[in-house]
C-alpha cells in the first residue's frame, strides 16, 4: 500500500523506523541518512512514523470550548443537515456563520452523517408485465442543418426495439410510425404509453382549444385493441425506459459518428437496432439479447404471438 507523505517530506516510513531503531547520537544519524539534525532528532524522539497533523487547530476559532461542546452535543442528538444546524444555534450564539459551524464540525469529526443512520430512498420494484406493453416517444437531432425527429418505441419486458425518422412529429406521423410498430413487433401489443404530446392526445389541450373528438393515435389503437395511456404532466422518468433507449442510441450513432445525409444515418441505424435487438446481450435480461427473451417467451405462451418468430431474422447478419 503506497505512504502518504506531505510534499516536503525527506524521510519514508522505513528510514524513521531505521532512525528511531539506531543507537548513535543525532549528528551521526543526520549524517548517515542525509538529512537536517532537526529531522533525525524529531524522528528519533517520537514513537510512530505517520506524519502528524499540522496547523494551529482551533487557535483561530470564533469560538469557545463551550461553544463547541454545545453544538457537537446538538449536532449528535437530532443529526441535522448543516443549514437546518445553524439556523437553530443562530439565536444561541450571535456571531456563529455557517463556515464556522462547518469547520468545527470537521474538527470533531462530525461533519458527516453516519451511515448506519442514512436512510436509504425505498425504491418499490418496476412492475412486471406480459410481453407487449411498449413505451414510445421522440427526440430531436439535427443533421445536414435540418431538424429532424426520432420516433422510438421499446418494449418494457423483452427491450426490443423499433425506431424510425421523420422530418416532422406530427399526427400523422405518429400514426404512420405505430401502423409501422403494429407489422414490426412479431407478438399483441396490449398497452402503449407515451406522454402528452399533441403528436399522441389531446390531453394537453387548454380548456378553450379542447375537443370531444377521438385522436388519430388513439383511434388506431382501439382498432388493434390496445390501451394507451399516458404519463402524468412533468413526469418525464414514468416513461423512463424509452428516454433511455433514446440516450442509448444517439450515444451509438450521432454522437460518435459524422453523417452527411439522413440517408446515411438513417443505414447506421438501421444496422445499430439490428445488433441490438438480436446480438446484445442485455444485463437486465440476464444476458441474453431481446431476441432470445422473444424466444424463451415464445415458448412458454404461444398464444400471445402473431406467429412463430423463429424465423424472424433469416440469414446472416451484415
Amino acid at each position: 500500500m503506497g505512504q502518504i507523505l506531505h510534499k516536503r517530506a525527506t524521510t519514508t516510513h522505513a528510514i524513521r523506523k531505521q532512525i528511531q531503531e539506531h543507537q548513535g547520537d543525532i549528528n551521526s544519524i543526520a549524517k548517515k541518512f542525509n538529512i537536517d539534525w532537526t529531522t533525525a532528532k524529531k524522528w528519533k524522539n517520537r514513537d510512530s512514523v505517520e506524519d502528524k497533523p499540522m496547523g494551529n487547530g482551533r487557535a483561530n476559532s470564533s469560538l469557545s470550548l463551550d461553544e463547541d461542546w454545545l453544538i457537537c452535543e446538538v449536532r449528535k442528538l437530532t443529526w441535522l443537515p448543516l443549514d437546518d444546524l445553524h439556523q437553530i444555534l443562530k439565536p444561541m450564539f450571535s456571531k456563529l456563520s455557517r463556515s464556522a459551524l462547518h469547520r468545527c464540525l470537521q474538527y470533531y469529526g462530525i461533519s458527516k452523517k453516519p451511515k448506519e443512520l442514512k436512510q436509504k430512498p425505498h425504491r418499490s420494484k418496476f412492475k412486471s408485465y406480459e410481453i407487449g406493453y411498449l413505451h414510445i416517444d421522440i427526440t430531436d437531432f439535427w443533421l445536414d442543418k435540418k431538424k429532424w425527429s426520432l420516433f422510438v418505441a421499446i418494449d418494457r419486458e423483452t427491450k426490443f426495439t423499433y425506431a424510425e425518422i421523420f422530418n416532422k412529429k406530427t399526427m400523422e406521423n405518429s400514426v404512420l410510425f405505430l401502423e409501422n410498430v403494429y407489422k414490426f413487433f412479431p407478438y399483441k401489443i396490449h398497452t402503449i404509453l407515451t406522454d402528452n404530446g399533441l403528436q399522441f392526445s389531446y390531453r394537453a389541450l387548454s380548456k378553450t382549444l379542447k375537443t370531444d373528438k377521438i385522436h388519430p393515435f388513439d383511434t388506431l389503437c382501439e382498432t388493434h385493441n390496445t390501451e394507451h395511456r399516458l404519463t402524468k404532466f412533468a413526469h418525464p422518468w414514468t416513461n423512463g425506459q424509452v428516454e433511455k433507449m433514446n440516450h442509448i442510441i444517439k450515444s451509438a450513432t450521432l454522437k460518435l459518428f459524422h453523417y452527411e445525409t439522413i440517408d446515411e444515418y438513417s443505414k447506421h441505424l438501421a444496422k445499430f437496432l439490428n445488433y441490438y435487438n438480436f446480438e446484445k446481450k442485455l444485463k437486465s435480461l440476464k444476458f441474453n439479447s431481446p431476441y432470445d427473451k422473444i424466444l424463451s417467451e415464445y415458448k412458454k405462451n404461444p398464444g400471445l404471438f402473431l406467429g412463430d418468430p423463429c424465423g424472424y431474422c433469416v440469414g446472416l447478419n451484415s
